[in-house]
């Protein structure tokens, strides 16, 4: 076979090359088009499409505009404003800069532009028929840029068919919109589809405000604000409760310099710092704007713009994660309780009376006095009093006094006078706060408690170990005994020795004191056997809090567990004394909050 010519491709074809990369759907249109308005110093930007974007898209802005003498480039490719030396590649300030939109644009479409800058009395306009330009003519027209794109990909079917519904394409250009619009309070935006108003943001002072436009309103009252600088890096935005995590990303968004971005470090680094208060596989709702100087990341990487790569990426993974988690800790991330005010009256009639019913059968306030009379001990995974026989076979771990799971060797107990709470159905605890009333999980505010304490007991060292006096060998399979090998080092952190045993077992030689009602090789058996499904691809810091987790899940108390006052006021006297007790590290809540207003609204007292 004669090998084939090398032919230079014809501009045409070259350009809807081109278009195959920037141009994904009408989104990507608009995208294109707003970003050069917003480039253009625009403080109105008004989209207007027909048929989710396929048949029309008309982006008009109160911009600089284009000189007429340079129209005849404005389709031309890889021609631009935005750069001027090889220098300025690498000190990007603009949301876009490489010449190709418009070019591509054209070249699979209908498109006109129309423009008219302040020195001109008149517009100017030019078309491009799927690559066929015309010359600039006078026209009417105000100060700044219309660019209309009709008929998009006439000339290419093989996208055209790809497209979704209209329904599909205008939700996309909605949240395209939505997005380039969170930065730049001090933009109006408005959309309109098939002649129809659907988005009208307007200018604001306060730039919270129109970040928060991108959440439902339910959510507003549940954010939290953030800002962080590390010398000339910034990092501000809102972030979401724990509480409004969602199976999908769709409330978090992210932005470098003012251009919407996707980077896998920042989003891992937001991950992390809601690990333990979110449950596994939700994503935080989270806006994040960063400042970075932009010699220090390049945007050049990939033609949407939306990958960047950063100079340096660990040190912006630390200062949002670092920021985030700083900001969370340092709130009361309890929940609130919520009663349905829209349920029939027979149901909340049940519910006031069953409300009712239980703050009659309250005890009397309870007044702990000193706790550290009471005999509470520690030795290793229980609650108890001298008084309790519930963890006679379990050491306990939770007291107001010194433990050695403890960050503290001697925490001072909180003051629970005036303090009253009962256990309900063995496994919830109800007690009063300042405002209502609080609802406690005792499994999940102890594992969280535990887990904690064994953070905090690993920064002083290995956990301490006993050695069995009859090894517990289990069945394993090769790559089982492989990955016990891998994470040696860390077993061995946390008190627990595993040795090869033949060529299908494992032999658990050592384990943790304070797990002595849990079976050794139990654990280990269920440890490898999550690890197989999930662990090995998590980094160092990662596992260690996925086997903390496990562990101390195993060794808290369980719901069903009966505990007697003195176990009570021991649990509720240490959940001020851990982080994040808000939430057990699975994520789940341990604390319900009900205030006093929402009962008195349920009761029906004057005034609510």
């Amino acid at each position: 076979m004669n090998p084939r010519p090398i032919n230079q491709l014809p501009a045409s074809l070259v350009n809807r090359i081109a278009a195959g990369e920037v141009i994904e759907r009408p989104a990507s249109v608009v995208k294109e088009l707003v970003e050069n308005a917003i480039d253009a110093g625009a403080t109105q930007i008004r989209v207007e499409i027909e048929d989710g974007g396929t048949t029309l898209i008309r982006v008009t802005d109160n911009g600089h505009g284009i000189p007429p003498g340079d129209l005849g480039l404005a389709f031309a490719p890889h021609a631009t404003s935005k750069l001027q030396t090889d220098e300025d590649l690498f000190n990007i300030l603009t949301m876009g800069f490489r010449g190709e939109a418009l070019a591509s644009i054209g070249s699979v479409s209908h498109s006109r532009i129309l423009s008219r800058v302040s020195s001109d009395d008149a517009a100017y306009e030019i078309f491009n028929r799927g690559g066929a330009i015309s010359d600039p003519q006078a026209a009417p027209g105000n100060i700044g840029t219309t660019i209309e794109v009709r008929n998009l990909f006439f000339n290419v079917p093989a996208r055209r068919k790809f497209l979704k519904g209209q329904a599909t394409e205008y939700g996309h250009i909605a949240e395209m919109l939505q997005r380039l619009a969170l930065p730049h309070p001090e933009v109006g935006f408005t959309l309109m589809h098939n002649n129809r108003s659907t988005m009208n943001l307007p200018v604001v002072a306060d730039p919270v405000e129109r970040l928060l436009s991108a959440w439902p309103d339910e959510f507003h009252e549940q954010r939290l604000p953030l800002e962080a600088r590390d010398a000339e890096i910034w990092v501000r935005g809102v972030i979401g409760l724990p509480e409004l995590a969602r199976p999908v990303a769709k409330y978090q968004y992210l932005y470098l310099n003012g251009r919407p971005i996707r980077d896998k470090y920042i989003q891992h680094a937001i991950r992390e710092a809601y690990r333990g208060l979110t449950e596994p596989g939700r994503h935080p709702a989270a806006i994040l704007l960063l400042t970075v100087p932009p010699t220090d990341v390049d945007v050049n990487v990939h033609p949407t713009k939306f990958e960047v790569r950063f100079k340096d990426s660990g040190r912006i993974h630390g200062l949002v994660l670092s920021s985030i988690r700083e900001r969370l800790l340092g709130s009361d991330l309890t929940p609130n309780a919520t009663l349905r005010a829209d349920a029939p009256a027979a149901e909340r009639m049940d519910m006031q009376e069953k409300l009712a019913a239980f703050f009659k059968q309250m005890p009397p306030v309870m007044s702990t006095g000193n706790l550290q009379d009471s005999g509470f001990g520690i030795q290793g995974s229980g609650i108890q009093s001298e008084t309790s026989t519930r963890f006679d076979s379990a050491p306990p771990i939770l007291s107001p006094q010194s433990s050695a799971l403890s960050p503290n060797p001697t925490p001072e107990p909180r003051a629970l006078t005036a303090i009253s709470a009962i256990q309900l159905h063995n496994s919830y605890l109800v007690a009063e706060s300042d405002d209502g009333l609080v609802i406690i999980d005792q499994h999940a505010l102890h594992e969280r408690i535990m887990f904690e304490e064994l953070l905090a007991r690993l920064t002083r060292g290995p956990l301490e170990s006993q050695r069995l006096l009859i090894p517990h060998v289990i069945e394993a399979s090769a790559r089982q005994i492989e990955m016990a090998g891998q994470i040696q080092a860390l077993l061995m952190k946390l008190g627990i020795e595993v040795t090869e045993f033949g060529p299908t077992s494992l032999a658990v030689q050592a384990f943790p004191s304070f797990l002595e009602r849990l079976e050794p090789g139990e654990f280990i058996r269920e440890l490898l056997e999550k690890g197989e499904q999930e662990l090995l691809d998590l980094h160092e810091e990662e596992l260690l809090h996925e086997v903390l987790d496990m562990m101390a899940c195993k060794a808290a108390i369980k719901a069903g567990d009966p505990l007697t006052p003195q176990e009570i006021e021991a649990l509720l006297a240490r959940r001020d004394l851990v982080e994040r007790s808000s939430n057990c590290p699975h994520g789940r809540p341990t604390t319900l909050r009900l205030s006093l207003r929402d009962l008195e609204k349920q009761f029906k007292r004057t005034g609510f």
